[in-house]
């Protein structure tokens, strides 16, 4: 498949999945922070705790589709109207924030939904099978971020142009 050499159509793409995906892992971020100070604050006790997980925790994994769905689209689309220099990059970042939000969507299936079973209703002690689940949580999280980063990273990171010689330096350092 020809791309396209519209380098405004690509920029703009990429511009877009740039935005989403450091929104994302800022946002991700600056969520883990808060919800960190919220579990450990002396003034939540563990029913409030609970209530603000099952509130806060689907709204992250939205939160997460929409922004990183948009970046991978975007990133697919500015692949298929690139000219060769920056389709590797953008085939890397989109295999990276792919793989990002499998993990995510595997998270949120298999450790966050039976989580939330847990703590439903909310104030119950935390069992050992709690405390498991919220360790798998915590590392597939660090995981699935640490991929989007790099995929960020992969993303912002300028292409060098490979300077081709110029034909009349060429013919007069032979002269």
């Amino acid at each position: 498949m020809k791309a396209n050499t519209s380098p405004f159509l690509s920029n703009l793409l990429c511009t877009v999945a740039r935005l989403l995906l450091c929104f994302w892992v800022g946002g991700a971020f600056l969520f883990v922070l808060t919800s960190v100070a919220e579990q450990r604050h002396p003034a939540f006790n563990s029913l409030i705790r609970d209530q603000l997980a099952t509130i806060r925790f689907p709204i992250y994994y939205q939160f997460c589709w929409l922004t990183m769905g948009v970046a991978l689209a975007a990133t697919i689309a500015a692949f298929l109207t690139d000219t060769n220099p920056r389709r590797k990059q953008f085939t890397i970042s989109a295999t990276l924030t792919a793989i990002s939000l499998l993990i995510a969507a595997a998270d949120y299936t298999l450790v966050y939904l039976p989580l939330q079973k847990l703590i439903t209703p909310p104030g119950q002690t935390r069992s050992e099978q709690f405390t498991q689940l919220h360790n798998r949580s915590r590392y597939t999280n660090q995981t699935h971020l640490g991929i989007a980063l790099i995929s960020a990273i992969v993303l912002c990171t300028p292409i060098r142009k490979e300077n081709k010689p110029n034909e009349n330096n060429a013919t007069n350092n032979h002269s």
